[in-house]
């Protein structure tokens, strides 16, 4: 297994990736959102291969306050979650992205209640919830840690 930068050849791999967790982590809507969002990246997106499938994909973007940064559409196929692909580039995302800026102090990320969890176990805590935010079933939960909490 490897994670490398997304590159415009991964983009109908990343699409299939959030039609495979729709309904169930995704809304409908946001594959037109997840399509725009890769024709114009804000910051670094990396996909992750097993056996030269794409398994999972996520990206990381500072904010224009200069000191917080956001992951950004982070999933893993369906049939591979709960077998450590998400930790793994969520380390990776957090590594890379927090060597090149140390000026970022805090991480933030927009999730559902059905991953919550993950971040959690993570160090990320609950600032905002939105019921049904980013759809029926799917509330807007936005997390936050401090980035001291990983490694650089």
């Amino acid at each position: 297994m490897k994670i490398r930068p997304y590159s415009p050849a991964d983009r109908e791999a990343c699409l299939e990736l959030l039609r495979g967790n729709t309904p169930e982590h995704f809304s409908p809507p946001e594959e037109a959102e997840l399509g725009r969002f890769l024709d114009a990246l804000p910051g670094p997106y990396f996909v992750v291969e097993d056996g030269g499938q794409i398994v999972g994909s996520g990206g990381i973007a500072a904010e224009r306050d200069g000191v917080t940064a956001t992951l950004c559409w982070g999933m893993i196929d369906a049939r591979r979650q709960r077998s450590g692909i998400g930790s793994m580039l969520l380390d990776h995302r957090l590594g890379t992205f927090l060597r090149e800026h140390p000026q970022i102090r805090r991480i933030e990320t927009h999730t559902s209640q059905k991953v919550q969890g993950f971040y959690a176990k993570h160090g990320f805590v609950v600032v905002e919830v939105r019921p049904g935010g980013f759809g029926p079933g799917l509330d807007h939960v936005r997390m936050a840690c401090d980035a001291g909490t990983f490694a650089r």
